[in-house]
């Protein structure tokens, strides 16, 4: 009897010790996660407030600036718009800027994918070295590459010259581009390739058809980070474009900033033009980007 009443008191005290370790572990578990989302929170007001200082700012006058520089516009004006649009410029880099970034883009899209296709489905010798050769590409920063392409620009008469800038920001994200794409391709099952050329489909229909479009993921990511790069590119642009007609946002920001440093509102309003493309693009293709990006690390 006494080893009965023995034994109910331990399996007491273990049942007590077991919930008192469940509970220490779902409060640990709920301070990881308070802890986590307010650090995120944080975060994303650090990220986020300077967007909404320009934005809210490029409505005010200077005097306004720095008299309630944390308030809302009294009233909403777009003379800074103006300005910065017609005065500083700011339209025909803004255009610029437009057809240099698509453009790369689409070339990139072009190239990168039929390589990437290649690369990721076909068979053929050295195939590792030269995709290696590609990758590695992204070893080589653009600083160390100055020197030589300004000794070709000046030897062949290239500045000023789209094509080339054109022809420089796609070499540079070459290497990224087929490395995302590439991983991805090699996730989509051959059987759907098998399929199609069963159904009568040559190799480029197969890759028009069937991968391309199961690729989109992918393609997207890449077009989001091509078009960042592009677009936010200050060191191309300043040292081999030189006639201010054919100059990007990166360029014209710079200029307009150091041609009118108390011009405040106008400078925000600027800003606002040269940030507003990417953001919203980014804002609506944000699944895909993340889904080739996890699709091409899981199951490349």
């Amino acid at each position: 009897m006494l080893q009965r009443n023995s034994n109910i008191k331990n399996k007491t005290i273990s049942v007590s010790k077991q919930n008192k370790g469940n509970t220490y572990a779902y409060i640990k578990k709920i301070g990881n996660k308070v802890f986590l989302y307010s650090f995120l929170i944080f975060w994303a007001i650090i990220s986020i407030y300077p967007l909404v200082f320009s934005l809210i700012s490029s409505f005010k006058t200077d005097q306004a600036i720095f008299m309630t520089p944390f308030s809302w516009p009294e009233s909403i004006s777009f003379e800074n718009y103006y300005r910065a649009w017609e005065v500083a410029n700011m339209g025909t880099y803004f255009k610029n800027s437009v057809f240099l970034t698509f453009t790369t883009c689409i070339v990139l899209i072009f190239i990168c994918t039929m390589a990437s296709y290649i690369f990721a489905k076909f068979t053929f010798k050295f195939k590792n070295i030269i995709y290696i050769f590609f990758v590695l590409g992204m070893m080589i920063p653009i600083h160390s590459t100055i020197i030589p392409l300004a000794y070709m620009v000046g030897k062949f008469g290239l500045k000023d010259n789209y094509a080339f800038i054109i022809a420089l920001f796609t070499a540079f994200q070459i290497p990224i581009s087929i490395l995302i794409i590439t991983s991805f391709m090699k996730s989509i099952p051959e059987e759907l390739e098998e399929a199609a050329i069963i159904d009568g489909c040559n190799f480029w229909q197969v890759y028009t058809k069937v991968i391309l479009p199961l690729s989109t993921p992918a393609i997207v990511t890449v077009t989001i980070l091509n078009f960042l790069s592009v677009w936010n590119n200050l060191i191309i642009p300043l040292l081999f474009i030189g006639k201010n007609e054919l100059k990007p946002l990166s360029i014209g920001l710079l200029t307009f900033f150091a041609e009118r440093t108390s011009d405040y509102s106008g400078v925000m309003a600027a800003i606002v033009i040269t940030t507003v493309i990417p953001l919203i693009m980014y804002i609506i293709l944000q699944e895909k980007v993340e889904r080739g990006l996890t699709a091409g690390a899981v199951k490349g």
